[in-house]
C-alpha cells in the first residue's frame, strides 16, 4: 500500500510540475465581414460563434486571426491556418481547399444610390457600361470574373466592402455587390458613415446571387479530414438541439 500510494503521489507530483493538459487548438484565418466575421462584434460575428461553438462540442478551441481576405486565403491554403471563413463556394478554390457543411445563408445584391439607378437587367451583358466595385479576394460568380477580365464588365477592385461603398457615395463607381445584411450593416455605422447616408442608397431587385457560406480548409494538409469531421458532426449538433437558430435570432436582433 506504501508503494502504491508513493506511486499515486509521483504521479499528481509529476501532472503538476507539468502544468496543466493544453486544449486542442484550431486557427481560423478571418476577416471583416460584419454581422457574420468581425472582430469588433461580440462572439467575433455570427459565423464565428458558430465555428467555436461547433468546435467546442469535441473540446476544441479556436483562434481566429483577422486579416485582409486575399491574405486569408492565401496564408489557409500554404497550411499557415486550420481553416478560413467565412467563404462561398467556387470551382477555382475547391481545388486548393475542402469546404465544411453549409455555415451561413448570404444573398448578394447590387448598392447603388438612389439617384443612379441600375438598368432592370437580366444577365451580367445587362451591365456592361455600368461600373461596378469589387472586394479583393471575394468569390462573387466565376462569370463575374471572367467578364471583369476581359473587359465586358467595368470592374474597378478596392481592399475592403466599406470603401466600395465609399467609392459608390462619391460617384467613382455606379454600383457594388455585397451580402445584403453587411452592406447595410456597415451604411448603418458611424465609424464609417454619416447619420442618413444609408437613405441614399437602394438595392437591385435581382441578386448577384443566393449562395451558402462555408469554412475552408486546406485540401492537402494532414489534419484537415479530421478537423472536418468534427467541425460537422459539432455544426449539426447545434442545428438539431437548436443552438443554431438561436445564433440567428440573436444576429437579427442585432447583438453581432
Amino acid at each position: 500500500m506504501k508503494r502504491l500510494a508513493a506511486a499515486i503521489w509521483w504521479s499528481l507530483f509529476s501532472v503538476c510540475l507539468a502544468g496543466p493538459v493544453r486544449a486542442e487548438t484550431v486557427t481560423i484565418a478571418t476577416g471583416e465581414f460584419p454581422p457574420w466575421t468581425t472582430e469588433s462584434a461580440r462572439y467575433g460575428g455570427f459565423v464565428n460563434r458558430v465555428i467555436t461553438a461547433a468546435f467546442a462540442r469535441s473540446g476544441i478551441e479556436v483562434k481566429f486571426s483577422y486579416m485582409p481576405w486575399k491574405r486569408a486565403e492565401t496564408e489557409t491554403r500554404l497550411g499557415h491556418y486550420d481553416a478560413s471563413a467565412v467563404w462561398f463556394a467556387s470551382q477555382a478554390s475547391e481545388r486548393d481547399f475542402v469546404l465544411s457543411d453549409p455555415i451561413s445563408n448570404h444573398k448578394e445584391v447590387f448598392f447603388h444610390l438612389k439617384s443612379r439607378s441600375l438598368p432592370d437587367w437580366k444577365t451580367l451583358a445587362d451591365l456592361r457600361g455600368i461600373k461596378l466595385g469589387a472586394t479583393l479576394g471575394y468569390t462573387y460568380t466565376g462569370e463575374f470574373w471572367a467578364m471583369a477580365r476581359s473587359g465586358e464588365l467595368n470592374v474597378e477592385v478596392a481592399a475592403r466592402d466599406v470603401l466600395n461603398l465609399k467609392k459608390v457615395v462619391m460617384g467613382h463607381i455606379d454600383a457594388f455587390p455585397l451580402d445584403e445584411m453587411s452592406g447595410w450593416l456597415l451604411l448603418s455605422d458611424p465609424k464609417f458613415f454619416l447619420p442618413g447616408v444609408k437613405d441614399l442608397f437602394a438595392t437591385a431587385a435581382r441578386p448577384l446571387r443566393a449562395t451558402p457560406g462555408y469554412v475552408r480548409f486546406p485540401r492537402h494538409q494532414a489534419r484537415t479530414a479530421y478537423l472536418v469531421g468534427k467541425f460537422n458532426a459539432g455544426l449539426l449538433a447545434l442545428k438539431s438541439d437548436g443552438s443554431y437558430d438561436k445564433f440567428i435570432q440573436d444576429m437579427i436582433s442585432g447583438i453581432y
